[in-house]
């Protein structure tokens, strides 16, 4: 699925430069096919895949409440033991009610889907998701907010009014506030006054990056909308990767100075793992360990090949001592004869030298991010090195 098809007639780069975790973008339906193929009708297909609908998959919101799960999930008996399922009967008892209802995850479940998230994740190196709303007219499902992730939503059928407010939390990574009427009332003063108000219809597109405040109302009959999530590593991400890093430096494993008895020790200390922390953010071997989370960070689908799976290329680890240093300048094979660059394969080389044995394939499904020609190459580098060689595995 090609993501362009998704803004048009909007290019994703005027996307990128323009709004893209900056400010809400509409784009009208046009005349022609439609965005998204998705109907009704297809909903309810979903939604007799009855595996898949367990909590956390489903929520149902009346008048901005959520509806507890004891009043439509049931334990259902399976050969692995009992699980909680929703029960569709009573699912459509609270949409009767006029319930708004979230369906999560179908990309799981619906190929159309998946193939719409697989193609944004790839685009803009993120996790994405697809998420169903179903709502009805003059039925509130949830009270302004806004969300932890940018996200796209396509009208697939009815209209729903979107109201779009001024202010926009900077960056957030976690909910304003939680809980009953003394929470809503902080997000409301929080929100700013109305900027925009939005009709959405069948075909149009909304884009909102995170931290955008809003709400919506079916105005008039049925809605369906499907959302895409967006969420590309962060700064916080990177703060986890440094961590990993730091640990590598036995400064920054070291015991602190007291600071109660001797404050000057202590800031001298803090002052030497600033710079330490520093050096390793702007050095190019985590630049490197950041674009592989990048690259990681999205789906690698992959399709079983049957009847006739492909063919194993097995490789014995031998003897030779060999292991993988992470430099300023970045990752290297370390040997007895010297050192080696391995660019972004730093991960699948720890692997393998890490394992007794391992195939191609085994290393392609653990390091489906890593491409198929930079796997290749670290296979070539290893046999060269004499710290793997090729053996056929006796199955009994």
């Amino acid at each position: 699925m090609d993501p362009a098809a998704l803004f048009a007639p909007l290019s994703i780069e005027r996307f990128r430069a323009e709004f893209f975790g900056r400010k809400p973008c509409h784009v009208p339906a046009e005349a022609g096919p439609p965005r998204l193929p998705f109907a009704w009708s297809r909903l309810s297909e979903l939604l007799a895949i009855a595996p898949h609908w367990t909590e956390g998959n489903i929520t149902l919101i009346l008048n901005r409440s959520p509806i507890g799960p004891q009043f439509y999930m049931d334990e259902v008996p399976t050969a692995a033991g009992p699980v909680r399922r929703a029960d569709p009967a009573k699912v459509e008892h609270f949409l009767a009610m006029g319930a708004t209802l979230v369906a999560n995850d179908v990309d799981r479940i619906a190929p159309e889907l998946r193939a719409v998230v697989e193609a944004l994740g790839a685009e803009f190196a993120a996790l994405t998701n697809a998420n169903i709303y179903a709502s009805f007219a003059g039925v509130q499902g949830f009270a302004t907010h806004y969300d932890l992730h940018d996200f796209i939503a396509v009208q697939c059928a009815g209209e729903k009014r979107w109201n779009l407010y001024a202010n926009r939390a900077e960056n957030p990574v976690v909910p304003l506030a939680t809980g009953g009427p003394e929470a809503q009332a902080v997000i409301d003063a929080a929100r700013g006054p109305l900027a925009a108000r939005i009709t959405m219809r069948p075909g149009d597109m909304l884009y909102l990056p995170r931290g955008s405040y809003h709400d919506a109302l079916a105005t008039d009959g049925a809605s369906l909308h499907v959302t895409f999530a967006l969420a590309p590593h962060s700064g916080e991400g990177v703060l986890k990767l440094l961590a990993e890093a730091a640990l590598r430096d036995p400064l920054l494993r070291a015991y602190l100075p007291d600071g109660r008895s001797d404050p000057a020790a202590l800031d001298a200390h803090l002052g030497e793992v600033a710079q330490r922390l520093a050096a390793i953010a702007a050095s190019p071997g985590f630049r490197d360990v950041v674009i592989d989370a990048q690259r990681s960070r999205h789906a690698h689908p992959h399709t079983v090949r049957l009847p006739n799976p492909p063919a194993l290329a097995s490789y014995a680890r031998t003897d030779r001592a060999a292991a993988v240093r992470h430099l300023a300048a970045g990752a290297v094979l370390v040997t007895a004869r010297g050192q080696v660059p391995l660019g972004l394969a730093f991960a699948p080389a720890e692997y393998a030298l890490s394992r007794p044995a391992f195939s191609d394939i085994e290393l392609g499904a653990r390091y489906p991010h890593v491409p198929a020609a930079e796997r290749a190459a670290l296979i070539a580098l290893l046999e060269r090195e004499g710290l793997v060689q090729r053996y056929t595995p006796q199955l009994q």
